[in-house]
């Protein structure tokens, strides 16, 4: 079977049945989650210009922005660092040992291409501080063209850091995946200027690294030079003293292998050759140490803990050069950066000169071992003086000149070692790609603009939507009224126009229809009889409740309105004021009686009539409030008003009562629980769907049989009114017209 609200809505041809049926079955049987999803969808359609707007207004704050924004190039270059330590000369036993991982290595080398000395060789080189598409005027920097000098190097400290956060803003540099290959990348709004700088950026660090590792060759190989020199005069001096030797004594290839004595002097001697040559090596290190060049301290010694140090102090000033340049020297974690750079520098110099200490006690201890050696070796000599006499003197003379010599030839090996090696492994950073001047621009990024601004904007629209129905639970379509309510709708009254009453110094009396027939208010009241009058199966209701929520909603203007209407089917209809306590339908006619419905109900009138006939239509009969009495609700309840009633059904078609809110006062409840049908009243943008939800509850308590809902004051340009009704109401204007003719 039917439900009284699906066959009222079905019967006055508003709604299609299976959409009703379709609607009833989602908002009885689905979960709370579904039902917030229809009322989110009901909500949006509602607000779809809202959102409409936010949307497009979204779009072309993007296509300003995309308009506004100066394009900016990127140029780029790969750069491919070669850690391959291994050449064709066997000499790998001579390259430093760094104890750091390739992926280490490599993230150090990107540190040094974002590093502050290279970013300010570049900015000289190109003379980027007069260059007006690099120092020029942006949307949120100033000009530095202006307070640049000529001479760079005498910039301010604050010139210089503005320029420097310039350059690593634009500069990005990035490692491709699984491979030794570093992309460097730089943006700005000149194409040539952006593929200049990157290939100056790659020209600078190629030759950095040049210059670094052959300083530090070329440094080990000016100490050895020195060493060879001295080594080359004591063995000259040694030579000498051998051939002065052999002209005083005459003696000249003597074999002393087999004497006991030069045997262990001979042991002794290469014992301290060996510890000559171990002091040697020990003396380098620590002098090299003496330079506190934390490079060369990794190198000499590896297993220390300096190399990790330096590894964290690479990470550590890439990070401060990053925040520097993306917060500025006052940001807090900038400045914890600084301080934990700070922490690790000192400790990269307690490293250094820990470990140039441990150096300095091995070479001290290979200096006493060599000096105990040597005087080992002069005890024996003196020992093989006693016994061999001259032979044995010449002995160590030729030892001396032997062992001289073959240190000699030894470091002189090494220092050509060296060279080769400062020639062979000085650069080892190959450019694969050079930067070329990009054509296309990278931002702004029009697609990407416009896609996050229409998604910016419809998530922005359905937030104001939400927000605005949460603040705003108003009705204002009757569509509002069947989802929220559960509420058949019986009809729209649109907003009376001044223009459909021209003449408004007049002043108007009687219901509104008889005034303008052809309006379209008329026409929405002959839509709500022909509703009323289907609404109930079998006979029509004769006796219909008027009444809203709350105060000024229009329930008089439609219950007087409603009852001409069905007066002018041909009907005998009887409006009652039965609002006692603030009556208006007196005013509304334009007619006063001493004689009202509290007369009658209090008795006072005997057996008179109340009902005064409506001069401009003789169907219409009005009984209007009368004197307001103490107890209005009590007369209503009284069975006086039951008789009335009764009476009333045998001498009239349909009995209009206009009663006074639901939520104010219970007397519309009283004559609901009475009455055929209940009619009830919300006004567009005003009447809330909690106050409307309330007032059905009441009526539903006391049994009442609700008809529907009426949503009046709407207005006739709105687009819920062209919705509602297909059309607009300027198409509809030439229909009206034809039909008052």
């Amino acid at each position: 079977m039917k439900t009284e609200t699906e066959h009222a809505l079905t019967v006055s041809g508003r709604i299609p049945t299976t959409r009703l049926r379709a609607q009833n079955a989602s908002i009885h049987s689905i979960g709370t989650d579904e039902v917030s999803l229809l009322e989110i969808g009901h909500t949006l359609r509602r607000r779809k210009v809202t959102l409409a707007t936010c949307f497009l207004g979204a779009l072309a704050l993007a296509v300003l922005i995309i308009l506004v924004m100066p394009k900016r190039f990127d140029a780029s270059a790969r750069l491919f660092l070669d850690f391959d330590d291994s050449d064709a000369f066997g000499l790998e036993q001579l390259q430093p040992i760094t104890g750091l991982d390739p992926t280490t290595r490599l993230q150090s080398q990107m540190r040094i291409l974002e590093s502050e000395t290279l970013a300010w060789t570049v900015i000289k080189q190109e003379h980027l501080y007069s260059n007006r598409a690099f120092a020029g005027r942006s949307f949120f920097q100033r000009s530095l063209v202006e307070d640049a000098p000529r001479d760079i190097d005498q910039a301010s400290p604050e010139l210089r850091a503005r320029l420097m956060n310039r350059f690593q803003k634009s500069l990005n540099v990035t490692l491709l995946p699984k491979t030794e290959i570093v992309e460097i990348r730089f943006r700005s709004g000149d194409p040539a200027l952006a593929a200049q700088v990157v290939n100056s950026l790659a020209n600078a660090y190629i030759e950095r690294r040049f210059k670094t590792k052959y300083e530090a060759t070329i440094h080990a190989s000016d100490w050895l030079t020195d060493q060879l020199n001295d080594l080359k005069r004591r063995a000259e001096e040694s030579q000498a003293k051998l051939a002065e030797y052999q002209k005083q004594t005459g003696l000249l290839g003597t074999d002393e292998v087999h004497n006991v004595v030069m045997q262990k002097l001979e042991q002794l001697d290469e014992q301290l050759s060996a510890a000559q040559g171990d002091r040697l090596l020990r003396e380098a290190k620590y002098r090299l140490s003496l330079s506190n060049d934390p490079q060369l301290v990794a190198t000499i010694e590896p297993e220390s803990v300096l190399s990790s140090l330096r590894k964290q102090q690479a990470d550590l000033r890439g990070q401060l050069a990053q925040l520097n340049a993306k917060f500025g020297p006052s940001y807090p974690r900038v400045i914890q950066s600084r301080a934990q750079l700070a922490d690790i520098d000192s400790a990269v110099d307690q490293e250094v000169k820990l470990v140039g200490r441990q150096l300095q006690n091995e070479y001290m201890a290979a200096l006493k071992t060599e000096q105990l050696l040597a005087a080992t070796v002069d005890r024996q000599k003196q020992e093989a003086y006693k016994m061999n006499g001259e032979a044995m003197q010449f002995a160590m003379l030729r030892r001396d000149v032997d062992s001289s010599r073959e240190l000699y030839e030894d470091l002189l090996k090494r220092l050509k070692e060296a060279g080769i090696l400062a020639g062979l492994k000085s650069s080892n950073v190959n450019i694969v790609d050079p930067a070329s001047i990009p054509a296309e621009p990278a931002e702004p990024r029009a697609a990407l603009y416009l896609a996050l601004a229409g998604a910016f904007g419809l998530i922005s629209g359905i937030g104001v939507s939400l927000l605005r129905a949460k603040m705003d639970g108003s009705i204002r379509t009757p569509e509002d009224v069947e989802f929220y309510c559960e509420i058949p709708s019986l009809g729209m009254i649109p907003r009376i126009l001044e223009d459909e009453f021209p003449d408004a110094d007049e002043q108007l009396t009687g219901p509104a229809i008889l005034q303008r027939p052809s309006s379209q208010f008329a026409e929405a009241f002959r839509a709500l009889r022909t509703a009323l009058l289907l609404s109930s199966p079998g006979a029509p209701p004769k006796v219909i409740v008027v009444t809203s929520s709350l105060p000024q909603e229009g329930k008089s203007v439609t219950s007087t309105n409603c009852a001409a209407a069905l007066a002018q089917a041909g009907r005998k209809v009887l409006l009652v004021d039965a609002d006692m306590r603030r009556p208006t339908l007196h005013q509304h006619l334009g007619m006063r009686s001493p004689i009202g419905l509290s007369a009658c109900l209090s008795g006072s009138t005997g057996n008179a009539s109340c009902a005064i006939s409506f001069a401009a239509m003789p169907t219409l009969d009005v009984i209007t409030a009368g004197e307001r009495p103490p107890n209005p609700a009590e007369l209503l309840a009284s069975e006086s008003m039951q008789a009335l009633l009764d009476q009333w059904r045998g001498q009239y078609h349909h009995i209009v009562i206009d009663t006074p809110p639901v939520l104010a006062v219970t007397d519309a409840v009283i004559l609901a629980a009475m009455a055929d049908c209940v009619v009830l009243v919300a006004r567009s943008g005003q009447t809330g769907s909690q106050s409307l939800r309330r007032t059905r509850e009441l009526l539903r308590s006391v049994n009442a049989k609700i008809a529907g809902a009426v949503v009046n004051d709407l207005e006739p340009k709105s687009l819920a009114y062209s919705e509602y009704y297909g059309h607009s109401s300027d198409k509809m204007a030439p229909y009206h017209r034809e039909r008052s003719c």
